[in-house]
C-alpha cells in the first residue's frame, strides 16, 4: 500500500488540472493520487486520463454533490497511512509529500501537518502561518491564517477512528469545521516553515466568488460550536452577538445599544478560557479583542461614537468580564 494518498477533488478543472497533477507526479514519495470528480461538464476527466499514470485513480460522479460531499468520498477510498490534500488548481512544490510524511513519522503526537503557501498567478504573497499547535488552534477564533487546507497532510487512521468528515451544511467554511472537529477529538496541529504549496489566485476561484450572506450564515452555524468550546461562560445570546464580529461589512443596523451588548459579550467570553484544547489563551483573547477593535472601527464609520460612548462600551466589556463575580485574570501572567 502507498504511504500517502493525495486527494484532489475536481470540478470543471480543465484549465489547471494537468499542471496540478504533474506537480504531484514529480514528488519523491510513495503515493497514490485520487481524483474525485464532481460531475465535471468540461474535459477535466479526459485530461486526467490522458496522463496514463497508474498512480492516478479516478472516481467520477454522475451528479454534482458539492465540494464537501465529494471530498468525503476519499476517506473510504484512500489506502495510504497519510492523506494529503491539494486543490485542483494549486501546485505542490518538490519534496512536499516526503517532507510532510517525514514530519509525521518523526512526530507521532502530531495529527495534521500543513505548510506555508505562496500565492501566484494574479497575486504574490507568502504566508506566515503559525508553526505550533497552540497558536494554530487560537487562530480558529478569527477564522484566518491558521492552516491552509490544500497544504495539509494528516493521519487517515485518526479521522476514520473518530468518523470525522467535512460538513456539507457548512459549505464555504467546511474546512475549518473539519479541523475544529479534529481538535475536539484530540488532534494536534503543526505547520512547516517552508512554502511547499503554491496557491493559485485567479478570478474563477471559489474564495473570490463567495456569496457573502451564505458565508456569514455558515460561520454562524460553525461559531455556535466553536465559541462555547473556547469560552465556556458565553450564553446563546452572547454567541449571537459575537457572531456579528464575522459579518462583512458590520451590520449597518447596529446602534449604540447593540454596541454595548457586543462589548459586554466579548467581556463574558474572555472572562474564562477553556484550556482543555491546548489553544494559546493569550492569543484567543487577543484574537477576539482584535475582531472587536476592527468591528468598532467599522461601527464608528456608520454611527460615530463620542468619547463618552466609547467609555460606556469599555465599561460594558468590564461588566461582562466581572458578570459572575469572578475577577478577570490576565492569561499572559
Amino acid at each position: 500500500m502507498p504511504k500517502v494518498s493525495v486527494v484532489v477533488p475536481t470540478f470543471n478543472a480543465q484549465e489547471h488540472i494537468v499542471e496540478t497533477l504533474q506537480s504531484l507526479l514529480r514528488q519523491d514519495a510513495d503515493f497514490e493520487i485520487l481524483v474525485l470528480d464532481d460531475a465535471s461538464t468540461d474535459s477535466t476527466l479526459d485530461l486526467v486520463r490522458s496522463l496514463s499514470d497508474p498512480r492516478i485513480r479516478i472516481f467520477p460522479l454522475e451528479q454534482n454533490q458539492g465540494r464537501p460531499a465529494n471530498a468525503n468520498r476519499a476517506f473510504d477510498l484512500c489506502r495510504g497511512e497519510y492523506i494529503a490534500r491539494i486543490d485542483h488548481d494549486d501546485i505542490a512544490e518538490p519534496g512536499r509529500l516526503s517532507k510532510q510524511a517525514g514530519f509525521l513519522d518523526a512526530h507521532p503526537d502530531v495529527t495534521v501537518i500543513g505548510t506555508q503557501i505562496r500565492h501566484f498567478d494574479e497575486d504574490d504573497f507568502l504566508s506566515e502561518f503559525p508553526l505550533d499547535d497552540a497558536s494554530i488552534k487560537a487562530r480558529f477564533v478569527i477564522a484566518c491564517a491558521y492552516i491552509a487546507n490544500p497544504s495539509t497532510m494528516f493521519r487517515r487512521e485518526f479521522v476514520q477512528r473518530h468518523g470525522i468528515r467535512y460538513d456539507p451544511n457548512l459549505d464555504i467554511v467546511d474546512d475549518l469545521g473539519f479541523w475544529f472537529d479534529c481538535m475536539l477529538c484530540g488532534a494536534r496541529f503543526a505547520n512547516l516553515p517552508e512554502a511547499l504549496t503554491r496557491y493559485r489566485i485567479h478570478r474563477g476561484m471559489t474564495s473570490l466568488n463567495l456569496d457573502r450572506l451564505a458565508l456569514y450564515k455558515a460561520k454562524i452555524r460553525l461559531y455556535a460550536r466553536i465559541l462555547p468550546a473556547f469560552f465556556p461562560r458565553v450564553t446563546g445570546h452572547d454567541v449571537a452577538n459575537l457572531c456579528m464580529l464575522h459579518a462583512h461589512p458590520l451590520e449597518s443596523g447596529l446602534d449604540m445599544n447593540g454596541a454595548l451588548a457586543l462589548h459586554r459579550s466579548v467581556g463574558v467570553a474572555i472572562s474564562e478560557i477553556d484550556l482543555r484544547w491546548g489553544a494559546n489563551p493569550a492569543q484567543l483573547e487577543g484574537g477576539l479583542l482584535g475582531l472587536l477593535h476592527q468591528a468598532s472601527g467599522q461601527l464608528d464609520q456608520i454611527h460615530p461614537r463620542s468619547d463618552e460612548d466609547k467609555h460606556q462600551c469599555n465599561v460594558a466589556m468590564w461588566e461582562g468580564i466581572n458578570a459572575r463575580g469572578i475577577p478577570w485574570k490576565s492569561y499572559q501572567e
